[in-house]
C-alpha cells in the first residue's frame, strides 16, 4: 500500500514536472513571437512619424529647418526629416523625433556608421533586445527605416 502510494507521488510530480516543462517552452515560443511583432509595429511607427513630419513639410510651404517637441532638425531635399550633430546624424534624437511619444520599445544600444566621405549612407544602427537591428538611414534624400540588415 505504501509502495502504491509513493508510485503515484511519483507520477504526479513526472506530469508535473512535464507540464511545467511544457509550459516554459511555450511560453518562450509566445514571448518571442509577440516581440518581433513589436519590433515590426516600432519600425512602422517610425515610418508614419517619418512621414507624419514629412506632411507638416508639405503644409507649412517647405521650410529648411523646423523644432518638434524641443529636436531642431532640418529636412531634405524632398522633405524627409533628418537631424544632424556636427555634421552626423544624431541618432538618439532621430529615434526621439521619429517616435513621435509613441509607447516603443527601448534598443539596447544604438551604433553610428559613416560609409566613407559620403553623408548618404551614413546610417543609425539600433541593437534591439530581440537580436534584431534597426536602421535609419537616408539615400538620395530619402529616409529609409529598415530592419535585418547585413551591415
Amino acid at each position: 500500500m505504501q509502495h502504491k502510494k509513493r508510485l503515484q507521488n511519483i507520477s504526479w510530480c513526472i506530469i508535473t514536472l512535464i507540464l511545467i516543462s511544457v509550459l516554459l517552452y511555450e511560453w518562450r515560443q509566445v514571448y518571442k513571437s509577440a516581440k518581433l511583432v513589436q519590433f515590426e509595429l516600432t519600425q512602422k511607427n517610425l515610418y508614419q512619424g517619418a512621414v507624419t513630419i514629412r506632411n507638416k513639410w508639405e503644409l507649412n510651404n517647405k521650410p529648411r529647418c523646423d523644432e518638434i517637441a524641443g529636436i531642431p532638425f532640418s529636412y531634405t531635399a524632398i522633405g524627409w526629416p533628418i537631424v544632424y550633430n556636427n555634421g552626423d546624424l544624431d541618432c538618439p534624437k532621430t529615434w526621439s523625433l521619429l517616435s513621435n511619444g509613441i509607447e516603443k520599445p527601448e534598443y539596447n544600444t544604438f551604433s553610428y556608421i559613416k560609409a566613407g566621405d559620403s553623408v548618404a549612407y551614413n546610417t543609425c544602427l539600433y541593437d534591439m533586445d530581440i537580436n534584431n537591428k534597426l536602421a535609419i538611414f537616408y539615400i538620395n534624400d530619402r529616409i529609409h527605416i529598415v530592419s535585418n540588415l547585413s551591415l
